[in-house]
Order: structure tokens, then sequence, then C-alpha cells
């Protein structure tokens, strides 16, 4: 049976709800589910009463395959389940300064020293997704404040790549905005990434981040993003003096995406 994982004073406040092992967990049918496939799904928590619930996503980690196990012990060196191995890598970030969502608490289930099924537990994320946002608020938004808010982006990126991880699923479904605490004349952005389980870290091969922006340029609609826009996201992004200049970085952008694009749809916001 496997031994639950809690941040903080996180495993009082659960006890409450007589929710304390893997299978209180693993098993809790409430909420609902958002997300699912044949090998994980997230669901809804909200636990808490008379206006004080607090809300929760839990994903679940099932149907493990052996690239599965063999995809985090390549990471880390070690055997790790994929609900532990997304907890690990929530608080990588967020020890780097990037927001995600904020862990509490994981376990695993084994079978002769391998995972069988895991999961996961975050505190419900700040700010909003990032499409619907886009969706909502592109159009009326001055140039300006598009240039800005695409700045603070490809900054936030560079920042991610520059702590030499790599997020293959760098997709704008994928990430959270909120205004800045210091946003005093709207012009400064914070954001926050999810789905953490293929993220890698120790990645010091550019093409290979690079190809980060490339999905990240595949999910950005034309309808919203123009030429202009998506060479400012390659000019904050690559900062001042990228050996082979921004032309170059640009078109190698393109190329990713342009692969990506070939073999799937963006999905629509």
């Amino acid at each position: 049976m496997g031994r639950v994982v809690f941040e903080g004073a996180w495993q009082q406040f659960f006890g409450k709800f007589g929710l304390k092992s893997f299978d209180d967990f693993f098993m809790f049918s409430g909420g609902r589910i958002i997300n699912k496939n044949h090998k994980r799904d997230v669901r809804v928590l909200t636990l808490g009463e008379n206006g004080d619930g607090k809300v929760f996503f839990m994903k679940r980690f099932y149907n493990v395959h052996f690239k599965d196990i063999f995809f985090t012990f390549h990471n880390l060196g070690r055997f790790c389940s994929q609900g532990r191995y997304e907890w690990e890598n929530a608080k990588l970030l967020l020890s780097n300064g990037i927001e995600t969502y904020k862990p509490v608490c994981c376990s695993e289930q084994n079978r002769f020293g391998f995972e069988q099924k895991s999961f996961f537990i975050t505190e419900q994320i700040q700010g909003r997704c990032f499409t619907d946002f886009i969706a909502e608020n592109w159009a009326r938004l001055a140039q300006t404040q598009k240039e800005n808010l695409i700045v603070s982006l490809g900054k936030t990126i560079r920042k991610i790549h520059a702590s030499h991880i790599n997020f293959p699923d760098l997709y704008a479904w994928h990430i959270f905005i909120k205004k800045a605490e210091n946003n005093k004349n709207g012009d400064n952005w914070e954001f926050a990434f999810i789905d953490l389980h293929r993220m890698t870290r120790n990645v010091t091969n550019k093409n290979q981040l690079l190809q980060n922006l490339g999905r990240l340029d595949h999910s950005m609609l034309d309808k919203y993003f123009d030429e202009s826009i998506r060479r400012v996201l390659i000019e904050s992004y690559a900062g001042q003096n990228w050996p082979g200049g921004i032309d170059r970085l640009a078109r190698k952008v393109k190329r990713f995406s342009d692969a990506v694009s070939a073999k799937r749809n963006p999905k629509q916001y």
C-alpha cells in the first residue's frame, strides 16, 4: 500500500473528509472528471461547506506502460511513479521561480518495484487559461497591450529554458495568465504552466528547447496572432545578441512549428 506524501499541513485537512490512504484518494468518486484517456484522468474536487470550499485537481495515472517507467527512470536516474514525477516537476519549477500548480499530495501503488497506478493532487491554479483569456479579450486589447503581454510570455519561456527545463507540451492551452502584482499600468503579466508529466530537466540542447517554441507557435491561432506578434515573441525570448541572429532563430522556430502542424491541427479557441 502506497504512503500518501503531503505538502505542509494538508494531511489534517484531507483527514477531515476521510481521505487518508491511497485507496481513499484514488477511489474517491466525488467531483467531476474534466479530462480522460486510457492512461490518466483529471478530476476536480471541491471540499468544504458553507461557501468555504477549496478546489483541487487530482490527476490519476493507470495502465502504466513500460515506456512511462523508462521515461521517468531516464530523467531521474531512479524509478519514480508518474504521480510523483509530476509532483517533483512542479516543485522544480516553483524552486526556479516559475509558476505552476501548487502540490498538495501524491502517492503510488507499486508491484515488484514497478508502478501500477499513482495520483497527484494540486491546489486550484491562480489566473485564467491563456486560450480562454485570448478568445475573450484579444480583440479589445490595444496593440501595445498585446505586445507587452507577448513580451512577458517570451521572457518567461526564456527563464524556463535558462533553468535547463524542457517543456515539450508548451501549447497555449497549457498556459495560465494573470496580472502581475505590480501591474499598476496593466502592462505586466505572469504565466503559469501545467501538464508537466513529459517535462524533462538538465536539458542543454538548444534545438530540443526551441521545439517547445515551435509547439507554442503551432498552437497560436492565426485569427489572433499575426506575424508581427509572433516576431515579438521570438525577440523577447531571444533577448540581446542571440547567436546567429533573430532571423535565423525565427526560421528555426517556424520550421519546428510547421512540423507539428503537418501532424495535427491546433485546437480552436
